[in-house]
């Protein structure tokens, strides 16, 4: 099951943040500190970050050939 796969630090932190506001969030009547408790722990769970899984990753650009031009100097007297 991927939901058991794959966590690390940071996916951790996010539950036990997610967890936390959650909790604080419904003991003090305080919905935006619960949606943003839920928020967390849905990409906690699901490993989803903001723009869900995978979709902040940067494409590698092509790597462009090193061209260097002569140059020629003539000297002025």
């Amino acid at each position: 099951m991927s939901l058991l796969k794959g966590w690390n630090w940071i996916r951790v932190f996010r539950l036990v943040v997610g967890t936390a506001a959650l909790v604080q969030g419904i003991l003090y009547h305080n919905n935006v500190l619960w949606m943003m408790g839920g928020l967390l722990l849905v990409q906690a769970v699901f490993n989803m970050g903001c723009c869900g899984v995978g979709g902040c990753a940067v494409t590698p650009s092509a790597k462009k050939q090193d061209v260097t031009k002569t140059v020629d100097y003539e000297e002025v007297v």
